[in-house]
């Protein structure tokens, strides 16, 4: 088996498309077609189920995704150790796309200062599906709030943050520091409608927020982080959000008396196994 036919087998696992893995990949369809029937040839087993058009991974496709990503890895970390600086490897990265806009825009930040090289993928999912690609060997780091998903996968604690009442100064409550939940819950809220915000407690609903004590008048349901941004800052909506989300956009923080429930956060860093990835500190 050669290196590059791994890499090709990995883009076709991942998209299970070949046309889709050819476009990412920046290879041909037929490249990607010989490489594969290679690798079935030598190791005896049909890698994918043939379904008209599409293309499924069998078991022991699922078999070689795994343990090709960790000869890929140790691939990456060997030039990485040997070329230094000058090393290059594309970092994949996956998680609700919140925590990859903070969290994992850091971490590229810190990467990029040993590594100048280095390339970064982010891909925006839930939690469960983060830690479904690391499982895979789809994704070298996942950006998760929970760590209850799967014990084969190790974690780290990066931070954590808690969530405020957050309005844009075009509000009508933009000038005000301080307001009685009452009066709050009279305005318009705009809320997460899937866990684009990393998971929260139980009896919380998408955003954190307890709306089963303190209902609110949520008026805009938003599967997008951008529509959610604007719609507070356009003075349409007020949103229960990350302290560093807020802050981040420029929002004004309200300060909210009469409501003794808040929502906090840790977050982690996830990955298979560690020692693959001589270049971070772990």
């Amino acid at each position: 088996m050669e290196t590059f036919e791994l890499r090709y087998f990995l883009g076709v696992a991942e998209t299970e498309n070949i046309h889709q893995a050819s476009e990412k990949l920046y290879v041909s369809p037929g490249s990607l077609s010989k490489a594969i029937a290679r690798l079935e040839e030598e190791l005896q087993v049909n890698l994918f189920h043939r379904q008209g058009r599409g293309i499924r991974l069998t078991h022991e496709g699922r078999l070689l995704q795994k343990r090709a990503s960790e000869i890929v890895r140790l691939e990456e970390s060997a030039r990485l150790e040997l070329s230094g600086v000058q090393g290059k490897v594309v970092v994949k990265i996956a998680g609700p796309e919140i925590l990859l806009s903070h969290w994992g825009v850091n971490l590229t930040t810190e990467l990029q200062e040993r590594y100048p090289l280095m390339q970064f993928e982010f891909i925006s999912c839930d939690e469960r599906m983060a830690i479904q690609k690391i499982e895979n060997g789809e994704v070298h780091l996942a950006f998760v709030t929970d760590q209850e998903y799967s014990k084969e996968i190790s974690y780290k604690n990066v931070g954590h943050t808690t969530f405020k009442t957050f309005v844009s100064k075009k509000h009508k409550l933009g000038k005000k520091k301080k307001i009685h939940v009452d009066e709050l819950l009279l305005n318009s809220f705009v809320s997460p409608n899937n866990p684009f915000l990393g998971k929260v407690g139980s009896k919380q609903s998408l955003d954190g927020w307890r709306d089963d004590e303190f209902p609110r008048k949520i008026s805009f349901l938003s599967s997008s982080l951008k529509v959610l941004e604007q719609m507070v800052l356009t003075g349409r909506a007020v949103a229960y959000l990350p302290e560093y989300l807020g802050e981040s956009l420029g929002f004004e923080t309200l300060l909210v008396e009469g409501c003794p429930y808040t929502c906090t956060q840790k977050v982690k860093i996830a990955t298979r196994n560690p020692k693959e990835l001589t270049w971070m500190d772990w």
